[in-house]
């Protein structure tokens, strides 16, 4: 029995409420839970792009259907904002280890009189 790709993901509008209580709708692409049914994710960027024009119309095309469907409110997601946070500190540690790094390198310049010997300080960081 072949698998019904109809009902892993279409394009459907998304209700977005934010911190002041507007509401936002986009269109997106809304994953489907294979069990359920139900939707279970969706995209946040989407754009139309393609290959072709027949393609890019045929997205399009697809996202005019997706108004006359019911809307879907926006879906949280805890991982992404876990690794959102978990990134952003990475990015918080590298920058110190770079900073760091850089401070080394500066004293090594400043304790090195002929530039020759710099060379080998240098490499051996």
């Amino acid at each position: 029995m072949s698998k019904d790709m109809s009902k892993e993901w279409d394009y459907r509008v998304v209700r977005k409420t934010t911190e002041d209580g507007d509401e936002w709708l986009s269109v997106q692409e809304v994953y489907y839970d294979d069990e359920t049914g139900e939707p279970m994710a969706h995209t946040m960027d989407l754009q139309v792009d393609g290959d072709t024009i027949a393609g890019m119309r045929t997205q399009i095309q697809r996202m005019l259907w997706c108004l006359d469907k019911e809307i879907v409110a926006e879906i949280q997601n805890d991982v992404m904002e876990d690794n959102m946070e978990e990134r952003m500190l990475a990015l918080e540690m590298e920058n110190a280890e770079m900073r760091d790094r850089l401070t080394e390198l500066g004293d090594i310049v400043k304790d090195t009189p002929n530039n020759m010997e710099l060379g080998g300080k240098v490499r051996g960081l």
